[in-house]
Formats: structure tokens, sequence, C-alpha cells
């Protein structure tokens, strides 16, 4: 497992060229890596390198962002064209389930909630609109963030949902209630991506005025905020026992951070641009980053 010890011994693994990439995840069996991005979804299975195992392209519009249920076997993509895809997976395959339409811009955000009962998305519509995933319809829309929402995640528990956006807020939504309870944290600028830190204790938040946030969702704990990349940071990921955070940015650069003190651990410098997605294994053995250069690689310890 990659830790605070063995964190500068990463090395890269390999390297895949996909296209344009806005997001990256893992598969919560960790046996699928995905990548989304302008041509559509290349889905690696049990491996990484070569031509991906799955390729899902999209003849409509770029894809955004990308989520997998919390069972694995969905996998849910926000596209430029306003619509939400639904893709069931089988082990090498995957076909369309239904195409959720409801926005008035293009999806910029997805998450399921942990117990697989909801999908969130967020546009540039500015809302943020709750999905039934068995029913496959609209429950409920939610209003809050005067701008377009650009990330989501929800708590473990699924009874809280938290969103940001171009407006530069973190906002926290009581699921049962549907109300937005209060502001987490603040940036100057637009947050690119948050992170819930495993345990639920701290969100991180990343923006393009070059700050990660780290706001303490607890009692009697701090909040931290510290300089990431210049020009901008893009992409967060925590460890899967929360003890380190990725961040990727404008500077091109992968780094990673005791996720208790802010202190940079270790950055990783093999891509020439920007680093806009980022994703640990969920055994906490590699880290996968994808860029503006057309690239994911795969890192791990030496």
């Amino acid at each position: 497992m990659i830790n605070r010890d063995n964190v500068t011994s990463l090395r890269c693994l390999g390297t895949v060229r996909v296209g344009w990439i806005s997001a990256l995840c893992w598969s919560p069996g960790g046996d699928k890596l995905a990548i989304g991005g302008g041509d559509g979804i290349a889905i690696y299975v049990d491996g990484f390198g070569g031509a991906p195992s799955i390729r899902l392209r999209s003849q409509v519009a770029p894809v955004k962002d990308i989520a997998f249920s919390p069972d694995g076997k969905l996998l849910a993509a926000g596209r430029a064209d306003t619509t939400i895809a639904l893709y069931v997976l089988a082990g090498n395959q995957a076909s369309l389930s239904q195409t959720l339409s409801g926005h008035d811009g293009s999806v910029e955000a997805l998450a399921f909630s942990p117990d697989g009962r909801l999908l969130a998305s967020g546009g540039t519509d500015k809302a943020i609109r709750i999905w039934s995933v068995e029913a496959g319809e609209q429950v409920q829309a939610l209003a809050g963030h005067p701008a377009g929402v650009t990330t989501l995640c929800f708590a473990s528990d699924s009874r809280r949902l938290y969103s940001a956006g171009r407006d530069g807020k973190i906002r926290g939504w009581d699921i049962e209630t549907w109300n937005v309870s209060e502001v987490i944290g603040r940036h100057a600028d637009r947050i690119r991506r948050i992170a819930l830190r495993p345990g639920n204790a701290a969100l991180a938040s990343a923006s393009r005025d070059m700050m990660i946030g780290l706001w303490s969702l607890g009692e009697g704990a701090g909040s931290l905020s510290w300089r990431g990349h210049a020009g901008g940071v893009d992409a967060l990921a925590f460890s899967p026992n929360g003890a380190l955070l990725a961040s990727g940015g404008r500077d091109n650069a992968v780094r990673i951070w005791d996720a208790d003190s802010a202190r940079e651990l270790t950055a990783l410098l093999a891509h020439r641009r920007p680093v806009l997605a980022l994703g640990f294994h969920p055994a906490g053995t590699m880290l996968a980053s994808g860029a503006g250069d057309n690239q994911v690689k795969l890192w791990a310890i030496a």
C-alpha cells in the first residue's frame, strides 16, 4: 500500500494515450479503470496498457464526468449534450441501459450515493438533480448555486450530499429534507473538485485560485488551506485510508500531501500538460493520473 513512508518511491508503471481526458475512476472492486473524455469512455479490465478492454465511443457529445455505482454494475457518464448515459457492465462487456434527461446544460458532475439508491448530477444550468437509480427517474431538483455546479460527493452514510462550483462555495445538503444546511468552505475562484476524506472527518477542495482546502466536518478540528499548484488546482483524490491527499494542477504536476499536516511528501513530474483527473486504486496500491497531454499514467511503488 502507498503510505507516508514509501510514497517517494512511486514510479510510473505504464502510460496509455486515450485522447482528451476529463475524468477517471476505479470500480469499487478495483478490477476496472474507466477514463472519460472527448470521444467517450475507455475501460481497462484486470490490466493496464495497450488497447482498452471496452471502448464506449460517444457519437453525441464529450463525456464530462463518470462514476461507478457502489456495486460496480453500472457506470454513469455525464455528457456535454445535457444527458446522462447509464451503462450496465458485465465482464468485458458494457451496454447502454438508459439515458437520463433533465439538465438544461452540460452535465459536469456525478456521484452515486454509497447505498446505491441515488445518483446526483450537477451542471452548467446551476442545478443539482437527484435520480432514483432503480426507477431511472428524477426525484428531486436542488437550487442553491448561483453558477454552474462542477463537482459532487456523498457522505459515506448516504445522508448528506456535498456540492461545489463556479461560485467558489462548498455546500452541504441534508438528504432527508433536501435543504442546504450550511456553506462548508469558500474559495476566491471556481472550485474544480471536492473529495471526502474516508471517515467523513473532512472534505478537500481544489480551486482555480491555486489553493487546496481541507474543511473539517466534525467537532473540535480546524480547517486548512494552502497553495497547491501554480495556475490552479484541477484534481484531488484521497488514499483509501485517508492518510494521503493527491492533487493535480496547471503546473503539470501530481503532488502528494500528508493529509493531516498539509506537508508535501513528493511530486510526480511526468505529465507535459495540466493534470485533470486522479484516482487511487481501492486497495491503495496504485494511483492513476490523467492529463491534458492525453495520457493516463499508472503509479506504484517501485
